[in-house]
């Protein structure tokens, strides 16, 4: 029996995942399936492929949603205040090294207005379908 706090489990916490650098391959999918949320177009279209995505993916809603914010929201979501924005999709290479180097460089001021997404009629719904399919996380 142990004296300190429980152990948070590795499903459970960010804080127990490994750094971004460590987990691309998991992570690649699931950044390219949540920039579809800031494409200019009907990103309600791609809703049962992108819940597909995260759904098998080994992150749980609460991770989804911090990666959501914390790496894909601050380098895609300029693209909805585009005039002549991406709607195809962004460019798989641009998305990983766009997310890697914001990771190094984080700070208080970049975080404004980052859960704004997390609000939106199509995460919602992709949160919600998300959870109708399971998460890899069982969340």
């Amino acid at each position: 029996m142990s004296d300190g706090p429980p152990m948070r489990s590795v499903r459970n916490s960010m804080l127990t995942r490994p750094p971004i650098t460590d987990d691309i391959a998991n992570r690649m999918p699931v950044w390219e399936a949540l920039s579809s949320l800031f494409l200019d177009t009907d990103v309600s279209l791609s809703l049962d492929w992108r819940a597909r995505i995260l759904a098998r993916s080994p992150y749980s809603i609460a991770e989804l949603e911090e990666i959501l914010t914390e790496e894909v929201s601050p380098v895609c979501s300029w693209n909805l205040l585009s005039i002549a924005g991406e709607w195809a999709g962004f460019d798989p290479e641009w998305l990983r090294d766009s997310i890697l180097r914001q990771a190094e460089r984080r700070s208080w001021l970049s975080r404004l207005g980052r859960k704004r997404i997390l609000k939106s009629r199509e995460w919602h719904a992709t949160r919600a379908l998300v959870e109708h399919l399971g998460t890899g996380a069982g969340a």
